[in-house]
């Protein structure tokens, strides 16, 4: 675990809030040079506690009309992973979050193996997709969940 003190807990902070706000904006606001805000910033980096900064897009503006939860249930071979088996749920994570408009993928645990969320443009898209899924060697069963609803992504919280 990687403690962080007061300055790098800011620094974190600040650019979850605004991914741009420039060093010096920062530095002023700590009462702290601009070069101590950097070298925090890269040795945050280095440790791995801040993997980069992004861009949220907001999904309606670019043409998708919802977003679709595909819950996956595998062949019961495919949740140990023998060396027989290649289609192991890892292996299956790793092709879907490759597909176009897949947000994410992720293993779960409970009642289905894995989790993929999607946008989606409209309902032949919705088919398409899900088509595309479970065509995939290893799925066993699949189950959709469809909104259409303001969806908010808050991106400080994909600590992934």
């Amino acid at each position: 675990m990687i403690r962080m003190d007061e300055t790098d807990a800011f620094i974190v902070k600040r650019m979850t809030e605004d991914a741009r706000v420039s060093f010096r904006k920062m530095a002023k606001e700590l009462g702290v040079s601009p070069d101590t805000v950097i070298s925090r910033y890269k040795a945050l980096q280095e440790k791995g506690v801040i993997r980069g900064s992004t861009v949220v897009i907001n999904p309606k503006k670019i043409g998708y009309k919802g977003m679709a939860a595909f819950m996956v249930d595998t062949s019961p071979t495919n949740i140990i992973g023998t060396e027989a088996n290649q289609h192991t749920v890892s292996s299956i994570v790793e092709t879907v979050i490759k597909m176009p408009d897949i947000i994410l993928a992720t293993k779960t645990v409970g009642d289905h193996d894995l989790l993929a969320i999607a946008v989606i443009r409209d309902v032949e898209h919705l088919i398409e997709t899900g088509r595309d899924i479970a065509k995939l060697p290893g799925v066993k069963d699949l189950r959709v969940s469809f909104w259409v609803e303001k969806a908010e992504l808050q991106p400080k919280y994909f600590i992934i």
